[in-house]
């Protein structure tokens, strides 16, 4: 009699990922793994990065109502933001993150920008993000209105102090390094009566200007 064997069933391996452990400094990409008849666990190893963003990397101006078509505020030592009516000012400031070198599979984990408040009001300055190009050499007012800025605010801060003022970018600066589409944001008094300035990239004082902390994973 010619006898069969049968073979053990053929096993299926699906995964599914369940978080990220970070020990050390560097992440690890935890996962479950199942087949037929077992359940296991694996790890990849993800690279973190820092870099930081200054006045060199940096390109920054204002835009005056009064003064539609004029490009002066890209060479200024100081942005000023004012929401008085008839007589706006809005402040622009982007980073070149090609610097850090993070590929398009990578992404931002935390992302914080720092401006610095040299003339105080009672505002509150929103940050818009920008996804059209623009240069401080070349954009005036009446250029404003040809750049895609987003509806929403990314975030806000005080301006009736002065010194230095943080906001959380990281969802913008994260979409930037995936699509390659931020540039920068429009700095704007969406409350107060006030003029007020932030220090620029050619203010001669390095802790008065604009910079930008990024930590990414590769």
């Amino acid at each position: 009699m010619r006898r069969f064997r049968i073979k053990p069933p053929l096993r299926l391996v699906a995964a599914a990922a369940i978080g990220t452990l970070s020990f050390g400094g560097v992440g690890y990409a935890a996962s479950l793994g199942f087949s037929t008849n077992k359940l296991f666990a694996w790890s990849q190893t993800l690279t973190k990065g820092t870099c930081n963003q200054t006045s060199t990397t940096a390109d920054d101006t204002y835009v005056q109502q009064l003064n539609p078509t004029s490009t002066a505020g890209g060479t200024a030592t100081t942005l000023t933001i004012s929401p008085i009516a008839a007589t706006q000012d809005y402040a622009f400031i982007r980073f070149n993150l090609s610097g850090c070198s993070i590929p398009t599979t990578g992404g931002a984990d935390s992302a914080v920008l720092t401006v610095n408040v040299r003339t105080a009001g009672a505002d509150t300055i929103s940050l818009f993000p920008v996804t059209s190009s623009w240069s401080s050499s070349t954009l005036t007012w009446n250029g404003v209105s040809g750049l895609t800025i987003g509806p929403t605010a990314t975030g806000t801060f005080s301006a009736s102090s002065t010194g230095a003022k943080t906001v959380t970018v990281t969802a913008d600066v994260d979409n930037a390094i995936k699509a390659g589409n931020l540039w920068g944001w429009e700095l704007r008094a969406t409350s107060g009566v006030a003029s007020v300035a932030v220090g620029a990239a050619e203010n001669v004082t390095a802790a008065n200007r604009p910079s930008m902390t990024l930590s990414y994973e590769k």
